[in-house]
């Protein structure tokens, strides 16, 4: 759950998520009508339990919701203001320690700064100093491999539920078949490599224990590290021409990479709110198309990154949003949404929270790069209606009344830069 971390002192944002409002009432839908304050909800639930608004399993459905899960999370869970704390460092805090970190006798991996930090393995080596990794393309696996089994030796590691295996041996070139490249002879290191699903290969001279290691990187599209190849040693030194290989790989692939990395913005927006951000979005993201949500394409698996916009609904994206975005499974995703309430109020805070949930569920694969909220001016449809219908479940008290107003100045241009300067920081952190 990352999210404005690198913009926080730039604009108000959602480092704490709390429990959001979630009315029944299914029949009127706003681009913003969001509620603020938890205490009003309850009141209001209670308010619409007399007037006939929850009945049966829509009303056991509130008294039955249950508090996430804190158990391994880095939050902090405060029962009383039902708020959690989010204690991710982030990458722009990855990017300032790892230097010294990596120096330090300790075993540091790609994978523990990434649990560390709240980022993927691949961001990892985004964070890096350039002169540290040079990053290629997937499309280069089977010549990188090739020239990996010329090292007279090579430790394999595959890192699986918390355990390390590790393999050291001579590599032996392998054959595409079957959808797999298929490595088989006399070396103990045997296997069926799904090569088309490596999107990104890294050359990394990373110290570990702070003593020289090299190693060659292959990780799937959503930035996990499927597994790593270290160059060999003899009496704890890298072999020579090993190491002469591995750098020649190196600056050759520096020198002479060219990534392809296709994005695409989607946007679902009724007043134009929403559609605003998204073009803001797509300003600052390279090689990036934007859609909305009635055009999606149709393979959304060609795009490396995918921007969702919506418009807040009850307390959650939109019905078309929040369909698209339960569907998505393998990508790196970043939210951004517009609401009638304000960015850092808990109803804000709970949207964030669960529709990256819907995001994170098991088996999905994706990776959150995080999301972006703003003020958004409100259907005048749904104010009309706000004001003939619901004066006595939601009463447009003085405090609503001045947000509502308020909202309908935004989004402005501080709310469009504040977008950019988030969706920036997800570009970097995907070398996009």
């Amino acid at each position: 759950m990352k999210h404005f971390e690198e913009n926080s002192n730039n604009h108000k944002h959602c480092n704490r998520h709390g429990k959001h409002e979630n009315h029944n009432n299914e029949n009127k839908k706003n681009e913003c009508g969001s509620h603020s304050d938890v205490s009003q909800y309850k009141h209001n639930h209670e308010e619409g339990k007399k007037h006939g608004h929850c009945h049966g399993k829509e009303e056991n459905k509130h008294h039955n919701m249950q508090k996430p899960d804190m158990t391994g999370m880095p939050f902090k869970y405060d029962k009383e203001e039902e708020v959690i704390e989010e204690k991710v460092l982030g990458f722009n805090k990855l990017k300032e320690d790892l230097h010294s970190l990596v120096q330090e006798k300790k075993p540091f991996t790609i994978s523990s700064f990434a649990s560390m930090y709240g980022v993927s393995d691949l961001e990892v080596c985004y964070a890096m100093p350039e002169n540290m990794r040079t990053i290629t393309d997937g499309k280069n696996f089977e010549t990188i491999w090739k020239e990996l089994a010329t090292w007279e030796k090579a430790t394999v590691i595959i890192l699986h539920l918390g355990s390390a295996f590790e393999i050291s041996t001579k590599i032996n070139v392998g054959a595409f078949g079957h959808g797999y490249y298929n490595i088989m002879g006399e070396s103990p290191l045997e296997g069926h490599i799904k090569a088309d699903e490596i999107h990104s290969i890294v050359f990394s001279t990373m110290p570990f224990m702070g003593l020289e290691s090299l190693s060659v990187l292959f990780f799937d599209k959503t930035g996990r590290l499927i597994f790593s190849v270290y160059a060999g040693r003899q009496n704890r030194q890298i072999i020579e021409s090993v190491k002469t290989s591995f750098y020649k790989m190196k600056d050759e692939y520096l020198h002479n990479n060219s990534i392809s990395r296709k994005s695409l913005v989607i946007y679902s927006s009724l007043t134009g709110n929403t559609k605003q951000v998204a073009e803001a979005v797509q300003s600052v993201i390279p090689c990036c198309d934007i859609v909305s949500i009635d055009n999606i394409p149709e393979n959304l698996d060609e795009y490396y990154f995918t921007a969702i916009g919506y418009w807040v609904d009850r307390g959650l994206p939109d019905a078309k949003s929040k369909k698209l975005i339960r569907s998505l499974k393998n990508m790196n995703v970043a939210l951004f949404g517009t609401l009638g309430a304000y960015p850092d109020s808990p109803h804000a805070k709970g949207c964030i929270r669960d529709s990256e949930t819907m995001l994170k569920t098991t088996g999905k694969n994706n990776n959150v790069l995080g999301s972006f909220l703003c003020l958004g001016k409100i259907d005048p449809k749904l104010m009309d209606y706000m004001g003939k219908f619901m004066g006595d479940t939601h009463p447009v008290t003085p405090e609503r009344k001045a947000r509502l107003l308020e909202a309908q100045t935004h989004p402005d241009n501080n709310d469009l830069e504040n977008a950019k300067a988030v969706f920036k920081g997800f570009a970097e952190r995907l070398g996009l």
